[in-house]
């Protein structure tokens, strides 16, 4: 199951740390499973923030405020 957490504090980097990260992770030739689990995390958080931008920020800020 997703976390919702973990999205939103990868949300929170914004979309071009992500793709710096995601370049990262695939560029390795043996990937362990938690960095398949994060590259899974952060394909789907990048398609989300181009997708639907304004509900992310929302999201988002709601997060940083509790």
């Amino acid at each position: 199951m997703r976390s919702v957490d973990r999205d939103v504090k990868a949300m929170a980097q914004g979309i071009d740390a992500i793709n710096k990260e995601i370049d990262i992770l695939s560029g390795n030739i043996k990937i362990h499973k938690a960095e398949r689990m994060r590259l899974e995390r952060l394909s789907a958080v990048k398609s989300q923030l181009i997708d639907n931008p304004k509900d992310c920020a929302k999201l988002v800020k709601r997060y940083k405020e509790m």
